[in-house]
């Protein structure tokens, strides 16, 4: 429903009358897939090029509809939607307001072939999508519905006005000269900090000589003043290898190492953060819910966790993750990569949680429709770098439906 033909609803008699899967794909030329798979033997074309969005929308009987995203394949959030067990029998006939009931409803009828993993992120998706509803129907965006109070005396009780997202540069280049031309896009974009993403040939996967390098150049786009983030995407495989590489890269100043470690390897995540100065982020690899987060803090003792937007069990699931994290002085800054329902998630997350200093936020090469025209209004970037936090009701945005009715697909 437009923003400007909301109406008031009367309390409790809204319900949900079913859960739409939005597959969207585009193949632009030299796209290459966030999937794993890099090579094409075997596997689809679908897994090793292009764009896949898995966009989830839960409709009403009066007309309100929300939206949520989830990282997942769209024939597997389809079926966790719509089987015979699925949560869109769970929910239907329900008040979307009642986000946090649902939740639970859906997390408690699913708990045999669920609990975590692609389960709860459908479930985060549809959460989402109720909160957007829900901020619909009460005239009033998301960040006031979903307030969280973190016990800190230091924060006052209003949400933030401006948060500030970096951007995650993907691909980043076949070469230096090609990485330093796509970082200088997202400086130009006004960007107060990047991440600088492992690639074949350069970052994380040559020698340490080549990381040096490739971060150096990185750091000479970017200036003194902007922070920079490096990813390794889990592919170094010994502790100390992380720690010669990190200790090289650290006069560099970055931000955060994402990931350096494989995902399970939480004892090494301990060492490792232990062992260097430089902060260690974890958690967009797969994890999902609390519990692992609660596993990932206190055993891998790392300084910042990423909890996904569109994977790790929506809203409600990733302030209790930042509320774990701010209890014990780490850093929650969410991940979102080309998942603009997620990024706009995002957003309402960050306006009302202290410890989240950053929210990801992609460019894309090359860009497609459905990453940056996605989402009406577009998401803007400031000069500062910083995006306005929207008060419109909801999560603030819509579809945009010529880019859904150009590029959807059956799901797959």
């Amino acid at each position: 429903m437009p923003f400007d033909s909301l109406r008031w609803v009367e309390f409790g008699t809204m319900r949900v009358t079913k859960i739409e899967t939005i597959a969207l794909r585009d193949r632009p030329a030299g796209a290459t897939s966030w999937n794993t798979a890099r090579e094409s033997r075997g596997r689809s074309e679908a897994a090793v090029e292009g764009y896949d969005e898995t966009v989830v929308r839960v409709h009403t009987d009066e007309g309100i509809t929300g939206i949520g995203q989830a990282e997942a394949p769209s024939l597997v959030i389809d079926a966790i939607l719509h089987n015979s067990y699925g949560l869109e029998n769970l929910i239907k006939g329900e008040d979307p307001t009642n986000v946090r009931r649902l939740w639970q409803k859906m997390y408690s009828n699913t708990g045999l072939y669920g609990r975590h993993g692609v389960t709860l992120t459908a479930i985060g998706a549809v959460e989402t999508a109720l909160w957007d509803i829900a901020g619909k129907a009460f005239g009033k965006p998301v960040h006031e519905l979903v307030w969280y109070p973190f016990m800190t005396t230091k924060v006052p009780a209003e949400t933030r006005k401006y948060v500030m997202p970096y951007a995650t540069v993907y691909p980043p280049g076949d070469n230096i000269a090609q990485l330093r031309e796509r970082l200088t896009f997202a400086v130009s974009q006004g960007f107060h900090a990047v991440k600088v993403e492992e690639w074949p040939g350069q970052f994380g996967n040559v020698d340490v000589e080549t990381d040096i390098q490739v971060i150096g150049a990185a750091r000479t786009v970017l200036g003194p003043r902007r922070d920079l983030m490096i990813d390794v995407q889990n592919r170094w495989q010994s502790v100390v290898y992380a720690l010669t590489t990190i200790r090289a890269v650290e006069q560099f100043r970055p931000f955060f190492i994402e990931a350096p470690l494989p995902a399970d390897n939480l004892d090494g995540y301990a060492r490792l953060a232990t062992a260097v100065d430089t902060r260690i982020a974890a958690g967009d690899w797969g994890f999902t819910g609390r519990h692992e987060f609660r596993d990932l803090i206190e055993r891998g003792h790392v300084d910042v966790v990423q909890p996904s937007a569109v994977r790790a069990g929506g809203i409600s699931e990733i302030l209790q993750i930042a509320e774990m994290a701010y209890l014990r002085g780490t850093l929650c800054i969410p991940h979102a990569w080309c998942h603009m329902v997620g990024v706009a998630a995002e957003i309402h997350l960050a306006a009302v949680t202290p410890n989240m200093p950053y929210f990801e936020f992609p460019i894309a090469f090359p860009d497609s429709p459905i990453i940056s025209q996605l989402l009406e209004p577009r998401i803007a970037i400031r000069k500062d770098g910083s995006v306005e936090v929207p008060n419109r009701p909801g999560l603030g945005f819509e579809l945009n439906e010529d880019v859904v009715k150009k590029f959807r697909v059956d799901p797959y």
